[in-house]
């Protein structure tokens, strides 16, 4: 199983620019990303849009790989195609990972001065015990919590507390079901997690540049004038 992780960094879209990248979505996704009032928000959202087109242009897909990106309700994202691929933002970054073999979840956090006895409802008592006070563990095991939680369920954060990290660094159970986990580098301000159905062969990791995603939206629009 191949498995590759796109990592940019947040930044603000130049209005020509959010409009363009909204124009590469599908047109209901796009209507309701343009209603939303959050400008932070419409960015984040798009940015990781523009992660996921690269990430499949990457892997050999070509035209307009996100038309048939649907985003079901109380469901994941999906997309007519042979990839699983899921995607995550918090303040100052931005993941998408993507897979040809199996389901995939991925979840960033920045670091921040929460720790474990703040989520006693999500985490158990083995959980908390390992994380105690620091806040760094506390991130660590709920990122792999919550990038389990997004590959193997429908319901998101509702089953973060079923998702049990206490069998070691590398894996995670849910229902009974293990899934691999692996952090991911995304600098020592945030702390990132990926959880993957199976083992994979091959796990690349890919640092985006905003001149890396801005530069594909202008080539595409060459592409298709031509």
């Amino acid at each position: 199983m191949t498995v590759s992780v796109l990592i940019t960094s947040e930044f603000a879209l130049s209005p020509p620019l959010e409009a363009q990248w909204l124009t590469g979505l599908p047109p209901a996704r796009s209507t309701q990303i343009s209603a939303w009032p959050d400008v932070q928000a419409r960015h984040r959202s798009l940015i990781g849009s523009r992660l996921l087109a690269h990430g499949l242009h990457r892997r050999g897909f070509s035209g307009d790989v996100l038309a048939t990106l649907r985003y079901p309700p109380q469901s994941r994202p999906t997309l007519a195609l042979p990839v699983d691929f899921s995607l995550s933002h918090c303040e100052g970054r931005i993941v998408c990972a993507l897979s040809t073999q199996g389901a995939v979840g991925i979840d960033v956090e920045a670091l921040g001065g929460l720790i474990a006895d703040d989520f006693r409802l999500y985490l158990s008592a083995t959980e908390r015990l390992w994380a105690s006070r620091s806040s760094r563990r506390f991130y660590s095991v709920w990122t792999r919590k919550e990038a389990v939680a997004k590959a193997a369920s429908e319901r998101g954060l509702r089953d973060v507390a079923r998702v049990d990290t206490t069998r070691g660094d590398q894996l995670a159970t849910f229902d009974g079901r293990v899934w691999h986990t692996a952090n991911v580098p995304v600098g020592r301000h945030h702390v990132a997690h990926l959880a993957l159905a199976e083992a994979p062969c091959e796990l690349n990791f890919h640092r985006l540049a905003r001149a890396v995603l801005e530069r594909d939206t202008w080539a595409v629009q060459a592409d298709a004038a031509h």
